[in-house]
């Protein structure tokens, strides 16, 4: 079966776990915006889905990883954001 994301089902995996990661990243930052009490706890976590995403990206070809450079720019802005208000 053809493969919008690569040539090999790993490949593919390898891409869902990025974009998987993003939202995830994105959630903790909501979440430590609505819970102020447990926001230094979820913004770390935040820190690690972010050090994963980048170990990830590195992986990938130049091409593709310049394709999520923009969203991962927004979850590292993001993050940011938060911490700068918690």
């Amino acid at each position: 079966m053809p493969c919008r994301y690569g040539t090999t089902p790993d490949h593919r995996v390898s891409v869902e776990f990025v974009e998987a990661d993003l939202e995830i990243g994105f959630s903790l930052v909501d979440l430590a915006e609505s819970r102020p009490s447990e926001a230094v706890r979820l913004l770390a976590d935040a820190e690690e889905v972010y050090a994963d995403i980048l170990a990830r990206v590195q992986r990938f070809e130049a091409p593709e990883s310049e394709s999520f450079q923009p969203l991962i720019g927004e979850l590292r802005r993001a993050i940011d954001l938060t911490l700068a208000h918690s």
